[in-house]
Parts: structure tokens; C-alpha cells; sequence
């Protein structure tokens, strides 16, 4: 067992395991229709100094996964500094990126692996390359994106396709899901439509304008195909599920939301959310204790990365999640 999944484990079993989102910059070459992160002026960069620190009170408050983002997180000049970072202390980080062009940059790639990062997660909507031109405003972006893959599969960093459900695949999702398997991704994540209240991460558009139809259609499509052991989805069944339950009738869900509690956001000025969906944050990182992270349990939205991971926190009733977990920590850690 590797040093970042001894962490994970200690941490889990004291109580104490956390996940952040790490947003370093509003900056990206994305000009995706359901954000609109890409139209904030003026453009904000996290301090250098800032993040190092703020990166070793999110480890002492038990963080042991990190998703860095963005806009994208690779156009910030210390993104490799800040996961090696990460590494030191034995924090399990994924990349989030929707140009994958980035990657074929300055040797991007190896000086990731070499930082210790475990995951690049790339946006892939849609199995026709003009619809993923489109749909991210990037020329030629399924080119790169290959091109990428090829760098990627020389090392020993796990590729991921996030695959978001929109108006152009919650009815094709298996064609995705098999374009993105045959492109030579290792896992394919699930990411649900949802509008956002936040001011500083603002989700919506008519891209992800579906009704609770189509989305509950797309949903039990991957929940079949995560059944039929076709491809390698991340979510898990019970947080899919948890999902459609949600769509269905928000009281009914199993598993509600430790959004701060055990996930959070942490935005380009520092400030924590509970969700990167919220209108308010929690505080600033550099005035918090970790005891102020133990807030209720939410359930007002169904974002995906934070209500998928909830559902390992919920005691008795998490144990065949966290059975159907380990399975496929193998190859994910």
C-alpha cells in the first residue's frame, strides 16, 4: 500500500478524512455554455506562497485527496510546485482540465508525474469530435486530446474521462463511455447537471437545461453499464442511485451531503465552501479551524463530486459502498 493510501485509510478510520477541490485560477481557454468562469474579469491567480500554506492546513485538517481545478488549473505558473506539495504530504491529487492542449506544453506531462500527481482528468462530452469542439469552444480539441493520451500512457499517472450529462448525450452515453474507453482513458467519472448559486463558480446554461427525465435516463444507463462491468466508472452504484432517488424526491435519498464536513471547495481568494455551488463560504482558509467544518448535512443539490463521495461517511450503511469501493482502489490509488 502506498504511502497516500496508508494516509486515506488512517484518516478514514480516525474520523478525519477530507476532500477538497482546490480552484487556483478563474483563468481558461474553455468557453464551455454551461460556465461561465471563462467571463470573469479581472483574472485571479492564487498567491504562490498562499497556496503552499493553505495546501498544509487542508493536510493538517485531514485532507487526503485533492482535485486541483480551475478555470484550469494548468495555466498557473507553480501548478507543478503546488502537487508536489500535495505529495509531500501524502495527499492523493487528481488534475481537472478541459484543454487538454495544455498537456503537450513545456513537458507538462512528465513534470506531473515526477510532482506525484495520480490522476489527469480531462472533459470528454461527446464521441463526435466537431459536438466536443463545440460544446468547449476548442479548434481541434479531440486531436490534442489524443495526442495527450499518448504522453499520458508513458508514465505512470491514471488518465480519467469526466464525462458530464447534457443535452447532447444523457441519451448516448454508452457511445461516450466506449469512445472514451477505445481513445485509452483508465476510468471514466460521471459529473450530473446543476445549476449553481454561486457567484463565484457559476454553473448553468441551456447545455445542462434537462429535465429530471432525461438526466434519471442517463443515470440509469451508467448504472447498468457499472453493472455489466463494460467499462471502468468510478461512481459508484449507490451514489448514482442516491442520485436518481434525489431527481425523483429529494427526501427519499439515502445518503445526504457532508459537504465541509468531509468535502469542500476552496476557491482563488481562499474562501472554503461546503460546495463550490453555494452563494456562502464557510470562512477563509487562513482564519478556520478545523472545527468549523463540522456543519449539518445538506441536501439541496445534486452536485456529483460531493455527493458521490458523502456516501462513504454514513456508518453501517456505507460499508457496501466502501465493499464496491476497494474493489476498484487498486488500479484508482
Amino acid at each position: 500500500m502506498s504511502a497516500k493510501s496508508m494516509n486515506i485509510a488512517k484518516n478514514y478510520l480516525t474520523g478525519k478524512l477530507k476532500c477538497a477541490e482546490f480552484a487556483l485560477t478563474n483563468s481558461c481557454i474553455a468557453k464551455c455554455s454551461f460556465c461561465n468562469i471563462w467571463q470573469q474579469k479581472p483574472k485571479v491567480f492564487v498567491d504562490r506562497e498562499k497556496a503552499l500554506k493553505a495546501l498544509d492546513i487542508l493536510a493538517d485538517f485531514g485532507v487526503s485527496h485533492m482535485c486541483f481545478t480551475g478555470g484550469e488549473a494548468l495555466m498557473h505558473p507553480n501548478v507543478v510546485e503546488f502537487v508536489e506539495k500535495a505529495t509531500k504530504r501524502k495527499i492523493h491529487s487528481a488534475m481537472l482540465l478541459a484543454a487538454p492542449s495544455l498537456l503537450l506544453r513545456n513537458d507538462m506531462v512528465k513534470r506531473l508525474e515526477d510532482a506525484g500527481n495520480d490522476v489527469l482528468s480531462i472533459s470528454f462530452d461527446s464521441e463526435d469530435p466537431e459536438v466536443m469542439a463545440q460544446s468547449r469552444q476548442i479548434p481541434n480539441i479531440i486531436d490534442d486530446m489524443k495526442r495527450a493520451m499518448e504522453l499520458i500512457k508513458k508514465t505512470k499517472v491514471k488518465s480519467m474521462a469526466s464525462v458530464l450529462i447534457w443535452n447532447n448525450n444523457y441519451d448516448k452515453l454508452e457511445e461516450v463511455f466506449k469512445a472514451a474507453t477505445d481513445m485509452g482513458y483508465d476510468f471514466i467519472a460521471l459529473n450530473y447537471p446543476t445549476f449553481s448559486e454561486s457567484s463565484v463558480y457559476v454553473l448553468g446554461g441551456e447545455g445542462i437545461n434537462l429535465s429530471r427525465e432525461n438526466i434519471i435516463q442517463g443515470l440509469e444507463t451508467a448504472i447498468a453499464l457499472k453493472k455489466e462491468k463494460k467499462y471502468k466508472i468510478v461512481n459508484t452504484t449507490a451514489g448514482m442511485e442516491n442520485i436518481v432517488n434525489y431527481l425523483k424526491d429529494p427526501e427519499s435519498v439515502k445518503f445526504r451531503c457532508f459537504g465541509g464536513r468531509h468535502v469542500m471547495f476552496v476557491d482563488w481568494f481562499f474562501d472554503v465552501y461546503a460546495c463550490m455551488q453555494l452563494p456562502k463560504p464557510i470562512g477563509n482558509i487562513f482564519d478556520m479551524k478545523e472545527k468549523d467544518l463540522h456543519i449539518p448535512t445538506c441536501n439541496k443539490c445534486n452536485m456529483s463530486w460531493y455527493r458521490d463521495l458523502s456516501i462513504y461517511f454514513h456508518g453501517i450503511r456505507s460499508l457496501p459502498v466502501l465493499f464496491e469501493a476497494f474493489r476498484q482502489s487498486g488500479d484508482f490509488l
